[in-house]
């Protein structure tokens, strides 16, 4: 470990490169060549499975060897995910959980969901490079309590970039579809599991699963205290909306801005 002293003298060299202007292409410059040294791949092991990434950029770096902060809720996630179990990633962005989840089974099938096209195009990469084609399949729309369209507020259009989320004023039209619908029109299996991250929207999409909602048997999900506002409800609502449809509820993880829960149907 650096020295309280070699620390002070980094800060105080990284905030002159700041003051005289190079910082930006210092960052640039250590981070390609860090990204050369890699091979433009990086690989993460957990829980005895290791699934390999593509990183062309910083973003996809950090997000598959930090799991943006998730590894405690992934390494949950995995011990419950049965061989045989279909699993809903809803809001996959390039597939760090998903191909983590396709690794764990043998006869059932991860479904993620990425509207985002840049990111659904990684997100194949990354499937296709440690799973069989038997054991994922891509949706590139979004799930919500609707049939039909909407928009997405694009934040970036850089690989690994989330925070895109259903917005009435979006800038990218994409199609938008219930749960149930999909179900119905044998488009996709019943879930076992869902796992949810559609900065906010959680709500809508528990809702589009209508009656299907009882068949599931564990929904992970991140839940916004800001951003589920944005869609007229609350954290608060989004659990007692599971409550009342049977699951009981645990809290796996929090940050001031979210928290990540753990729902399990009663009955099952």
């Amino acid at each position: 470990m650096l020295s309280l002293e070699k620390r002070a003298a980094k800060s105080h060299l990284w905030n002159l490169c700041k003051r005289v202007g190079v910082a930006p292409l210092l960052a640039t410059i250590y981070w390609q060549t860090k990204l050369a040294i890699h091979l433009w791949s990086v690989s993460m092991t957990i829980k005895g499975q290791t699934a390999e990434f593509a990183a062309d950029t910083r973003t996809e770096y950090q997000r598959a060897t930090s799991l943006v902060g998730e590894l405690a809720v992934v390494e949950s996630l995995l011990d419950d995910v049965q061989e045989s179990d279909v699993v809903y990633d809803i809001g996959a962005n390039i597939g760090t959980h998903t191909c983590f989840i396709g690794k764990r089974l043998k006869s059932g099938m991860v479904v993620a969901f990425e509207p985002m096209p840049k990111n659904a195009t990684r997100l194949r990469y990354n499937l296709s490079t440690n799973l069989p084609a038997d054991r994922w399949q891509i949706a590139e729309f979004a799930l919500s309590n609707k049939d039909g369209s909407g928009t997405l507020a694009v934040k970036s259009q850089n690989y690994g970039e989330g925070k895109h989320s259903l917005s009435a004023d979006g800038e990218l039209k994409i199609d938008v579809m219930r749960g149930e619908t999909l179900i119905a029109k044998e488009r996709f299996p019943t879930p076992d599991i869902l796992k949810i991250d559609v900065e906010g929207a959680e709500l809508q999409v528990l809702e589009g699963f209508g009656e299907q909602l009882s068949d599931i048997r564990i929904v992970y999900a991140e839940l916004h205290h800001d951003l589920s506002e944005k869609y007229g409800t609350s954290t608060d609502e989004i659990e007692a909306y599971l409550r009342n449809n049977g699951f009981e509820i645990e809290r796996l993880s929090e940050r001031s801005d979210a928290y990540h829960i753990r729902a399990v149907q009663k009955q099952q």
